[in-house]
């Protein structure tokens, strides 16, 4: 037993030490073949605090590049300027511009490959380097980073020191920050319109042919009310003045460098969408827009240098449909501005005189229609004079044929005067069974109505009649009322 132990310790020793041989070798191997990307700890090797930076510059390998010489203000902020050399008259951003010196003259690398003598630096870019960054301190001493290739996986990039042999990986952030240009920097930028000093908005729009002008006035919070003018006379929905809104407030933040020959590949050589915007001072400004790449809009304007481009979330209803962006009614006011109306159907006509300082059924309001009192009331409160005029002032828009020309053929009109003497004339030609073409003043508007918005009768529902028949509703009311109420029939 004695002689078998005395060959097994040998034996196990002799494993171990081969074992340690081989990891030996494998490990000097491993080092001078495929030099190892990381290390256990991150290591310094430049430092630089940006409060005592005079300039810094990256040098593309092509000799092109960009830098920024800085000066501290009253409260020890830096502000950054460029550099002679790159000088331009557009508005930078001082802190876009700080994060990228920060970023650029701090390098603390978690891994490194070795000493440059015993590296092929053409392998890792670094013979010629892609980016040479050159960071010059206000006591004189310069610094010079040169940055070559990413690695494999694009996780990192290699670089080195001036003065430093070794060669180290960091990650590709820096990289990219190398690769900014002066788009990058530039100010946000917005347009800057005051509604209470804009006069009209136009929108075109590519896909439908739409070429809608509108006017700008203020309600008495200060809101935006626009009232399109061409080529339709009516008010903007809500859902138009949310879009112009949108773009009113627009801030630019991102900026783009196309080449002439690649506009089309941005669609910006012939643009979808363009605002015009005219001041009341005369000045005009203007946005086109392409349609929606990879969620975003590119775009230019004459008050911006150069192309930018907006995400979809900043801008609503570019797409919104036509009949959307505007208004129900033809004609709409509140009975405190009318002063007559007056309607001619089929050879009948009638005359609706108004005057009050409130709500038409107050007690105080005048309502004659042909002469005759119309403030009659059903059981339950409602007027027949308040049936009328809102029926002949919602008139509500179905649709718009800006293709036809139908021929000025009148089969109802209505004419609405106010008390600051305009006179709106509002003329109903046949289209179909179905609707009717309108014009104003005896221009066509483009707009179809349905016949139901003339002539629908409700029967009971006093909320929903159309002009015509409220009129002969009202008519009927005066004709049959008791101490000035009368029910209508049920049909029961």
């Amino acid at each position: 037993m004695k002689s078998l132990k005395n060959l097994i310790i040998p034996f196990i020793i002799m494993v171990v030490l081969a074992g340690i041989a081989i990891g030996v070798i494998v490990a000097n191997s491993k080092t001078s073949s495929e030099p190892s990307d990381s290390l256990t700890t991150s290591t310094d090797v430049l430092v630089t605090p940006i409060n005592l930076i005079s300039s810094i510059e990256v040098i593309n390998k092509d000799g092109t590049g960009i830098g920024f010489q800085g000066s501290p203000d009253e409260t020890g902020n830096m502000i950054w300027t460029l550099m002679d050399e790159y000088t331009t008259d557009v508005p930078l951003n001082n802190n876009a511009i700080s994060s990228w010196v920060y970023v650029l003259s701090n390098f603390s690398s978690s891994g490194t490959l070795g000493n440059a003598s015993e590296l092929s630096l053409s392998e890792y870019g670094l013979d010629e380097p892609v980016y040479t960054i050159v960071i010059t301190g206000f006591d004189g001493t310069v610094n010079r980073v040169f940055v070559g290739n990413k690695t494999a996986d694009g996780s990192n990039c290699y670089f080195m020191l001036e003065g430093d042999d070794n060669v180290y990986t960091i990650v590709t952030a820096k990289y990219t920050y190398c690769g900014f240009q002066l788009i990058d920097f530039l100010e946000t930028v917005s347009f800057g319109i005051d509604y209470a000093s804009l006069s009209t908005v136009e929108f075109k729009r590519d896909s439908d042919g739409i070429d809608l002008v509108a006017s700008c006035a203020l309600y008495e919070t200060g809101d935006p009310v626009f009232t399109a003018i061409s080529p339709f006379q009516i008010e903007c929905s809500p859902y138009f003045v949310s879009f112009i809104d949108s773009v009113v407030k627009l801030e630019i933040a991102s900026f783009v460098d196309i080449p002439e020959e690649s506009l089309s590949d941005y669609g910006l050589d012939d643009p979808s969408y363009e605002f015009i915007f005219t001041m009341n001072d005369g000045r005009i400004i203007n946005v086109s827009l392409s349609s929606s790449i990879g969620g975003f809009y590119y775009g230019t304007s004459n008050i911006v240098d150069g192309y930018f481009k907006v995400s979809e979330m900043q801008i609503n209803g570019l797409d919104t449909q036509l009949m959307m962006m505007l208004g129900n009614y033809l004609v709409y006011y509140p009975a405190t501005d009318i002063s007559e109306i007056t309607g001619s159907y089929n050879g009948d006509t009638f005359t609706y005189d108004i005057e009050t300082e409130g709500s038409i059924s107050d007690d105080d309001a005048t309502a004659d229609l042909n002469g005759r009192d119309a403030k009659v009331f059903t059981s339950s409160g409602r007027s027949y004079a308040a049936i009328l005029y809102e029926s002949l002032i919602t008139i509500s828009v179905s649709d718009v044929d800006a293709e036809a020309d139908p021929e000025f053929d009148p089969e109802i009109e209505f004419v609405y005067k106010t008390k600051s003497y305009e006179t709106y004339t509002l003329s109903f030609v046949q289209r179909d069974n179905n609707s009717y073409y309108v014009f104003l003043n005896g221009e066509y508007t483009y707009f179809v109505v349905p016949t139901r918005e003339l002539f629908n009768d409700s029967g009971t529902d006093t909320f929903n009649y159309g002009a015509w028949t409220a009129y002969e509703l009202a008519r009927q009311a005066i004709d049959n009322q008791v101490a000035g109420i009368y029910d209508i029939p049920s049909e029961e």
